[in-house]
């Protein structure tokens, strides 16, 4: 896991993201594929559950930061003391998948192709 800054992601309120009350924790499983945990609001505590090969880690982040979560990886996120933040995918994640996506022709409001599509 990789902590780091992220200055370009802007805040709204309709940003999908995950609120935690003060002192409230929530347990997180990744998912296939890696992930990205970006902190929008406040600050958090997250703990990566370990095994016996790679003991668990504990992270704090403040709002800005952002924390690589590799695929699988079991999380809990506790907010100190109140916390915004969100669960991204990044770019880098999708490139396999982006290259098997076939290009299709895009079509205006009236069914007239586009020039740049």
């Amino acid at each position: 896991m990789n902590v780091m800054q992220k200055s370009s992601i802007q805040v709204t309120r309709d940003d999908a993201a995950w609120a935690l009350s003060p002192g409230e924790a929530m347990s997180l499983p990744i998912g296939p594929g890696r992930r990205e945990l970006h902190v929008l609001e406040g600050r958090v505590w997250v703990t990566q559950r370990g095994d016996l090969s790679l003991p668990a880690q504990d992270f704090w982040l403040s709002a800005g930061e952002t924390l690589e979560v590799d695929s699988g990886a079991e999380l809990v996120v506790e907010a100190w003391p109140a916390a915004r933040f969100q669960l991204l995918v990044p770019p880098q994640a999708c490139q396999a998948r982006q290259a098997s996506v076939s290009r299709r022709p895009s079509f205006g409001l009236f069914g007239q192709r586009l020039a740049n599509a």
